[in-house]
């Protein structure tokens, strides 16, 4: 009879739990097809995003250690000390343990303000009180398993859950898809390219920094090793290869991807003196779902490119990222501020992140025949926890002997390298897509850049109409660098290649050697970058080359007349933001800079000593 009882207790208290929904996913995204519905013992992956604390800490602790004036700089943290500042209450974390238990997960992986789990389509319909369909990609084919329809939790987790992530997202793209088969479109841009544009070095030594700088890609974007070694040796220079211990990820050679060439090949290739990493994320919650597994990874590069990124209102709403986050008034808003919060715990980490700023100028991917009365903004390009980067091109070039490299002499290829001329923002003529830029209707501007964006906001520059943007948004791009006809190596066959998916990895390399003087000095890497980068433009404009030709009206598909963006100007602007970086000034700045804490620090030595 006792035991009767307890069964018909716990039966009751299974009975009184009631769900509330989380979200509802209507829409199937562009170029997926819902096939029929997905088999019992399909497996669903998926994060809970918990709740968390003390997120007015963290944001005090990001700006310090990111502040060269602060005495807190480079006073980074480790993943555990982050963790333990913004972690849930420990109620709430086990509430939703208990709820995923019992309800039949057993693979979990547990990161304090984050559960990952995987379980089967059978348990997720039950656990979801959802339906799951199997889907295919028109073009590769690819096939998902995702919820369609409406998602619930159990009430007593409603509350202590921000979202889950996973169940109905779909894979991302990678923004480069820019190839060049034009063969009157000959001029190769290669790192020698931009040590010579840049004023860099042009004697780097293979793999003798201790600076790791990697690149980011999502699933489906592998590379070959033999291309980068190959890749290296035709353009003369000596990149380290990824160790296996830097391949984070399912990468299969044997499927490079010419995106993720692109990434890895210029990374490398402009600074070869760096610790190479290559990073295959998987497609389950995008962006979150990186930044989960990067904070809770021990080892990571200190410097990081990111080249994906799609329009920031939609991150959880109709298309590929679905109504995921969606939970009372928390939609793609909520989204978006969750993975701000993931990018400041990357900077409190001491990690640099460089961003495509997107390639389809002020409308973005999103609205391509400019059909909507203001302009987007791409994510994460325009989060201001990053540094983001736009694209130019290069006119009125000069050229290089063909000695200076092999590729350049390869009479088959007929490529001509480049070696000087004038900067201007790409163009959809020429380059065949625009530079991503604008403001963010999400993110308010900060500090570090209010003088800069103000400044052209009251330049006179032609502008959108005022109801097209946010004026007292987040501007972006930071920077720029080159992104226009690189010469990649891909599966052994050679092109030339471009979008702000080259000039991110580009500038990423500069910080990376940059960095690489920075922690000779200080002891450490720069974490986020961009309180420096605009602090040097204030104190010596000369340290970035002004890009003040060209504009990002027009978008990939061309030139709608309803089309409207912005135009580049002297100093900052929404197109190339600061402009390309002049490394030989750079370094004096962040040198200067590094003397500044040295010298700080040991003051406030002596003087502890003396109190003593």
């Amino acid at each position: 009879m006792k035991v009767l009882a307890v069964i018909f207790a716990f039966a009751a208290m299974l009975a009184s739990v009631t769900a509330a929904p989380l979200f509802h996913r209507h829409t199937v995204p562009a170029g997926w097809t819902k096939q029929v519905a997905a088999a019992r013992n399909a497996k669903v992956h998926f994060h809970v995003a918990l709740s968390q604390q003390n997120l007015d800490k963290l944001d005090k602790i990001f700006w310090e250690v990111s502040d060269p004036n602060h005495d807190n700089y480079q006073n980074f943290l480790t993943t555990e000390e982050i963790q333990s500042l913004v972690a849930p209450k420990e109620s709430s974390r086990q509430a939703v343990m208990s709820w995923l238990e019992s309800s039949g997960v057993t693979k979990i992986n547990d990161f304090v303000d984050s559960i990952e789990a995987w379980t089967t389509v059978e348990v997720a319909e039950k656990m979801f009180g959802a339906s799951f369909y199997e889907f295919q990609h028109q073009q590769s084919g690819a096939k998902v398993v995702k919820a369609f329809g409406q998602v619930s939790v159990p009430d007593n987790v409603h509350d202590v859950i921000d979202s889950v992530l996973g169940i109905s997202s779909f894979p991302v793209p990678h923004l480069s898809s820019h190839l060049h088969d034009d063969p009157i479109e000959n001029d190769a841009i290669i790192p020698q390219t931009i040590w010579s544009l840049y004023s860099m070095p042009t004697n780097i030594s293979s793999g003798t920094s201790s600076i790791g700088q990697g690149v980011i890609e999502w699933e489906g974007q592998s590379f070959d090793p033999k291309d980068l070694s190959a890749y290296g040796t035709s353009v003369g220079i000596k990149i380290p290869a990824v160790p296996k211990a830097h391949i984070i990820g399912p990468n299969d050679p044997s499927q490079p991807g010419d995106e993720s060439s692109l990434d890895i090949q210029f990374i490398g290739g402009v600074n070869p003196s760096g610790q190479n990493w290559f990073w295959i994320e998987g497609g389950t919650a995008w962006l979150y779902g990186f930044a989960v597994h990067f904070m809770n990874t021990t080892s990571v590069p200190d410097v990081i490119s990111i080249s994906y990124g799609w329009w920031e209102g939609d991150q959880c709403a109709d298309g590929i990222g679905g109504d995921e986050c969606q939970k009372y008034g928390l939609d793609t808003v909520g989204y978006v501020q969750r993975v701000n919060t993931e990018f400041q715990k990357f900077g409190v980490r001491g990690v640099s992140v460089f961003v495509s700023s997107g390639d389809s100028g002020a409308h973005t991917r999103s609205d391509g025949d400019c059909e909507q009365p203001r302009t987007l903004a791409d994510f994460p390009g325009s989060s201001p926890y990053i540094t983001s980067v736009g694209a130019t091109q290069v006119e009125s070039e000069t050229f290089f002997d063909k000695s200076v490299a092999p590729v350049c002499g390869d009479s088959t290829l007929g490529y001509v390298c480049v070696k000087s001329g004038t900067e201007v923002a790409v163009n959809v003529s020429r380059s065949y897509f625009t530079s991503g830029g604008g403001f963010s209707n999400i993110s308010q501007r900060l500090d570090y850049q209010a003088d800069a964006v103000a400044a052209y906001l009251a330049s006179g520059t032609p502008l959108p109409p005022a109801s097209y943007f946010n004026h007292t948004g987040r501007g972006y791009p930071d920077v720029s660098a080159v992104g226009h006809n690189g010469y990649i190596l891909d599966g052994g066959q050679a092109g030339l290649i471009g979008g702000t998916s080259q000039s991110a990895p580009t500038f990423a390399a500069v910080a990376a050697l940059l960095a690489d003087a920075f922690k000779a000095k200080t002891g450490k890497s720069f974490g986020f970058m961009n309180p420096i980068l605009y602090a040097a433009y204030k104190a010596d404009p000369s340290t970035f080359i002004d890009i003040t030709v060209g504009d990002n009206i027009c978008t990939e598909d061309g030139c709608a007349p309803t089309c409207t963006g912005y135009t580049c100007a002297k100093g900052w602007d929404p197109v190339t933001g600061l402009g390309s970086p002049n490394y030989a000034q750079m370094l004096k700045y962040v040198n200067s800079v590094a003397d500044k804490v040295v010298a700080r620090r040991a003051n406030k030595n002596n003087l502890y000593a003396s109190k003593i």
